[in-house]
């Protein structure tokens, strides 16, 4: 997990009813930011309601494939690469996620959202409610990557096998790791393999977020409602900070989704899909 002492490796592993017609984009537009640079994201939906998709620290938003156009069917959902994912050009210097994810939001329109963050996605969600707690409607924090919390040896030394299988270009291999799939999972272990081999840059492009400093302290601060979501098969590390985030955030309840891992999005799109739609109905 993201701490001023973990590595940035550390950071990278960290259904609707059918209704209006897809408003969905062919291609994605760019957002410019901070220093210069860009990020590619997409929108789709003409809902009332906005969504914004924020993917963990090896894939893209290309992650959400399967549940995108389930979200899209009722939400306004907005969906963007981090610097050095997917079609993002590369950062030059470390930057800031928050102020990224602030202009991704001004590019597309959205002035407050329901931030829907997977593992070091959920860090980036966690750090714009502090810093914009007004544009949050709410947070899903799925499996979340906040900083703050410090890794066990367990978690550093099987990250440490996974990067090495990884870079080494044994991209199937690393997707057999036990935690982020379950093991009948194939066609998302497949997802997972197709994307870092069209991608590899994803591999590394964490250790280009800046340190934020640690969230945990700050984490009373938080007014906006809060669904925090492990899989079953996860990493303990993740269930406990899952834990640790509900105890901590006022008012937050957490859902354990049976039956997968940390790319729960993955393996069940359209439960994930329901999932996020309820909570986002009752704010």
């Amino acid at each position: 997990m993201k701490s001023p002492s973990t590595p940035a490796w550390a950071i990278a592993l960290g259904c609707l009813l059918l209704g209006a017609p897809l408003a969905v984009q062919a291609t994605p537009s760019f957002a410019p930011v901070e220093g210069g640079g860009k990020v590619a994201y997409e929108t789709c939906g003409t809902g009332p309601k906005a969504i914004v998709l924020l993917h963990d620290g090896i894939l893209d938003g290309s992650a959400f494939d399967d549940a995108w156009p389930l979200l899209c069917q009722r939400f306004h959902v907005v969906r963007y690469d981090r610097r050095g994912y997917g079609a993002s050009p590369a950062a030059t210097a470390p930057y800031d996620t928050a102020a990224d994810l602030g202009a991704v939001m001004k590019a597309a329109g959205v002035t407050h959202a329901t931030l829907v963050g997977s593992s070091s996605g959920g860090g980036v969600a966690v750090d714009f409610a502090l810093a914009h707690p007004e544009a949050v409607d709410g947070l899903v924090l799925v499996g979340a990557a906040v900083n703050g919390f410090r890794p066990t040896q367990h978690f550093i030394d099987r990250t440490i096998g996974v990067m090495r299988l990884a870079a080494q270009g044994k991209i199937a291999e690393a997707a057999r790791d036990p935690y982020i799939l379950t093991p009948g999972a194939d066609a998302a272990r497949a997802k997972v393999v197709a994307d870092l081999t069209a991608h590899p840059g994803n591999l590394g492009a964490a250790q280009m977020m800046a340190d934020s400093g640690p969230a945990m302290p700050r984490l009373g601060e938080i007014k906006a409602p809060t669904l925090v979501v492990t899989g079953e098969v996860d990493i303990a590390d993740v269930h406990a900070h899952a834990g640790a985030l509900e105890a901590l955030i006022p008012g937050a309840t957490r859902v354990v989704m049976t039956g997968g891992g940390h790319f729960i999005y993955l393996e069940q799109p359209q439960a994930f899909a329901e999932m996020v739609g309820g909570f986002v109905d009752k704010e």
